[in-house]
């Protein structure tokens, strides 16, 4: 019987060695030398008087609620059917709140972890003249921002073009 103890605690340091140190430190070390900006978070930095500060990542989404900027979806987590009653009327709730007839999708339904960074293309071109009118722009100056801050790609009938909101945001701002 303590035979078999030692051999089971010998297998559990050895597994514990392989697994958690060895293979967490391969792992480390490939993001790190072939995706360096995706392992450390994609953050963006912003230099300001000689000082770097981060100001988010590419990677999660923030909330912006100023009209100057453009918005993302919602971050109130929603694990909600899409076809539940409560869903339905936190959508209609925020169709109500946008005042428009029409509003895409991602701008009245959360997501799941409620840090998405981006958005469609339709949801960001609807924002324009609210983002025109508050920063005193013209509309087609906002658009060529939001087209600078496209990601993605469109193979065929398959479209992952989306914009990026903390980029846009901040294009907005270095503008002024």
């Amino acid at each position: 019987m303590k035979k078999i103890m030692i051999t089971s605690l010998k297998s559990i340091l050895l597994f514990t060695i392989i697994c958690g140190v060895i293979y967490t430190a391969a792992v480390t070390a490939v993001g790190q030398v072939l995706f360096p900006n995706q392992a450390n978070g994609s953050l963006i930095k912003e230099e300001n008087a000689g000082k770097t500060s981060i100001i988010g990542s590419k990677l999660m989404g923030q909330s912006f609620t100023e009209e100057k900027y453009l918005h993302g979806r919602s971050d109130q987590v929603s694990q909600l059917s899409p076809v539940s009653k409560e869903q339905k009327m936190r959508v209609e709730k925020r169709v109500q709140e946008a005042d428009k007839k029409q509003v895409p999708i991602d701008l009245v339904t959360a997501s799941a972890s409620g840090v998405d960074p981006e958005i469609s293309i339709e949801a960001a071109m609807t924002q324009v003249d609210r983002i025109a009118t508050t920063r005193n722009m013209k509309n087609s100056q906002v658009r060529a921002i939001i087209k600078q801050n496209i990601t993605g790609v469109k193979i065929g009938t398959i479209d992952s073009k989306r914009v990026n909101v903390l980029g846009v945001n901040q294009s907005l701002d270095e503008s002024e």
